[in-house]
């Protein structure tokens, strides 16, 4: 009998003379001290009218000896603890007795996995079966991620077969991809999906070879309804992802009613002009669910929101606009969410992420919706730089074949991109790939790029956060190179980023001509969001394309920004320009959305003159200086804060002789 087997044998759990219901996971649920299977959530749905469940756990103690134990932590449809499960059985179940209170709605089950035992490094486990006893339902919710991360099962431990049954919950859509990671061997964790009766769908393998990112895509005119997804002959470990999130129950018939569909247009308030945008979804019924969405291109979207709920939703579109909230019910056929711009672009700049990753590498979400978050955060452009290195390659190239359709000319760019990645040194080929052998030095890797580097397809490379622990030798290298385009700040370790500044001004004042640039470096667009910090670059009057960033990037006509415009000029000439005069005249605009302590010139690393704002938001300024061979950017910072909240490229200063 599906989800029941004979060795764990309860018969009939009676309560007043009625059977309970029960709803069990397959044998088995894994975690472990790796940060792949780390983590794991499942959730529990109590109706409205249920007053009280039993949560058991199957052989909750660990496999190992762990210096830490596994975690089992219950929250509340709130978001707050309700209990942590602290009766681990060895091959027993360890039972809990909820009492809702009211409390109706979605409960989270929290399992962090073990650790060894201190000094030493070993993979600590615990394989374990969660089932749930009285009116609810048991499920899982999982994310498109199945390489880094991801909801994994493992083949039977405690006796049960080795098929593993699921109901996945599908709303009104027209597509939904599965994404799998299954063992290289063939024949094992054979993946089969069955449609309700009444719907019609083509599916659609796609991906990468077994071992790597599978994907199973299936595509209709409606494809609202229960899928059963069987997967037999489980062996070893596989993952599981689902791009857009869906419920999977451990329950053929789910109490749940089906998710109402929502329409929801995001506009920007007082211009009534319908822009793309994030929607933060959340309730007192359902904080346990992270619920992301973002509307298209034309601020169109579609909600899935279920009945009787009251739901709160936070419209954004990255640190341009004020976030607004407004409030939707299940009920309403459609509605509409305002952002209101804070900032204004000058004409002629335009705002990126330089650096970015999906699900082909360690990210958490696919191409296609880091796409939609970069539209949805107020982008104009973005480069997806996955994980290569070598020749190996196939999955950045997977992942660029998945995006660059996206791509729009004049009004959104995506670019291709590559962080080649070693034990010493990351780097961000933009616009391009380096075949380079993993044991390559970083000049080979930047030499490799600039060999590639064309007018018709330009082509430049970025030293990414050289301070940052995973890259213990690249600031050392940084110093022995001969040129280098550009260089990643504000995203290490290194004194708050600050020790990467240094380090970039210390490269620029051995006569090397390096820019900065800065992004996200995203692996997941829910709590990383692409955008939070921004390199704006300027076109002026060139159309938004591919070639046309890549040139400003790599000529230095640009600024970063973590919550401000700032523009600036030598004698009119813009970041990256070379002027002559020993006396200059400097101008700054800026606009912030943080109150603004002061904006400094800087020379040859130097503080040179700053002006004070006092805590405004818009300032204008402009000062004559005298000013030696070397160069001079611009720098606005808030009270107590080291880190600028934006700053600009240099301008370069050289005398005639």
């Amino acid at each position: 009998m599906r989800f029941f087997w004979a060795w764990v044998s309860i018969a009939l759990i009676v309560s007043f003379g009625w059977a309970q219901r029960i709803c069990q996971s397959p044998d088995s649920l894994y975690v472990d001290s790796t940060g792949a299977a780390r983590t794991m959530h499942l959730f529990i749905y109590v109706p409205p009218t249920t007053n009280e469940f039993t949560i058991a756990v199957f052989d909750q103690a660990d496999d190992e000896q762990a210096g830490q134990p596994s975690s089992f932590i219950l929250f509340a449809p709130d978001g707050s603890e309700a209990m942590k499960l602290t009766n681990p059985q060895s091959k027993a179940w360890s039972e809990y007795r909820i009492a809702v209170s009211g409390r109706w709605g979605i409960w989270r089950l929290t399992v962090n996995g073990p650790q060894p035992p201190q000094g030493q490094r070993q993979t600590v486990r615990n394989h374990f079966l969660v089932r749930t006893i009285g009116d609810v339902d048991l499920f899982v919710k999982p994310e498109p991620v199945v390489l880094a991360r991801g909801l994994r099962f493992a083949e039977p431990k405690f006796g049960g077969e080795p098929v593993h049954q699921f109901t996945v919950q599908v709303p009104e859509l027209t597509r939904v991809r599965f994404n799998f990671v299954r063992p290289r061997e063939e024949g094992t964790a054979e993946i089969q999906l069955k449609s309700p009766d009444s719907v019609n769908a083509e599916q659609r393998w796609g991906g990468l070879p077994r071992g790597s990112l599978e994907f199973l895509e299936v595509t209709g005119s409606n494809l609202q309804g229960l899928w059963e997804l069987t997967v037999k002959n489980v062996k070893g470990i596989y993952a599981l992802g689902i791009e857009q999130e869906l419920r999977v129950f451990f329950t053929g018939k789910p109490l749940m009613p089906m998710p109402t569909t929502v329409r929801v247009t995001t506009f920007v308030a007082d211009e009534n002009i319908l822009v793309p945008a994030r929607l933060d979804i959340t309730s007192p019924q359902t904080a346990t669910e992270t619920y992301v969405a973002f509307t298209d291109r034309n601020g169109l979207g579609t909600l899935f929101l279920l009945p009787g709920i009251v739901y709160r939703i936070t419209a954004s579109r990255g640190f341009e606009f004020e976030a607004q909230q407004v409030f939707a019910l299940a009920e309403f056929s459609a509605f509409s969410a305002p952002v209101r711009r804070i900032l204004k672009k000058p004409e002629g700049w335009y705002c990126g992420d330089t650096h970015s990753h999906t699900v082909y590498s360690d990210g958490n979400d696919t191409p296609a919706q880091m796409v939609e978050a970069a539209r949805g955060e107020g982008l104009d452009w973005f480069v997806l730089t996955d994980h290569g290195v070598g020749p190996v390659i196939q999955h950045v190239l997977t992942a660029h074949k998945e995006a660059l359709p996206s791509s729009e000319p004049g009004k959104f760019v995506v670019i291709a991109g590559e962080e080649f990645t070693t034990p010493n040194f990351h780097a961000n080929i933009i616009n391009g790939t380096v075949l380079e052998l993993p044991t390559a030095t970083l000049q080979q890797v930047v030499d490799a790029a600039l060999k590639m580097d064309t007018d018709e397809k330009p082509v430049t490379i970025k030293l990414n956060h050289p301070h940052w622990s995973g890259a213990p030798k690249a600031p050392q290298l940084a110093r022995e190179l001969k040129q280098l385009p550009l260089i990643e700040l504000w995203n290490d370790n290194g004194e708050g980023g600050k020790s990467t500044v240094l380090l970039w001004w210390e490269l620029l004042n051995k006569g090397m001509k390096v820019f900065a640039a800065t992004g996200t470096d995203s692996h997941n667009r829910k709590t990383s969001r692409l955008g939070h910090r921004r390199t704006y670059v300027y076109l002026g009057d060139l159309p938004l394309t591919t070639e046309n960033i890549v040139r400003a990037l790599k000529e230095g006509r640009s600024f970063i920004s973590r919550g401000a415009l700032l523009l600036f000029t030598v004698d009119n000439a813009l970041p990256g320009s070379t002027v002559g005069s020993r006396r200059a005249t400097i101008k700054v605009w800026a606009q912030s959305v943080h109150p603004l302590d002061r904006i400094e010139i800087v020379h040859n690393g130097k503080v040179v003159h700053s002006f004070a704002l006092n805590g405004n938001t818009l300032f204008e300024g402009e000062i004559s200086l005298e000013l030696g061979d070397g160069w001079v950017l611009a720098q606005a910072l808030r009270k107590d804060d080291q880190l600028p909240v934006a700053m600009t490229n240099p301008v370069f200063i050289r005398l005639a002789k």
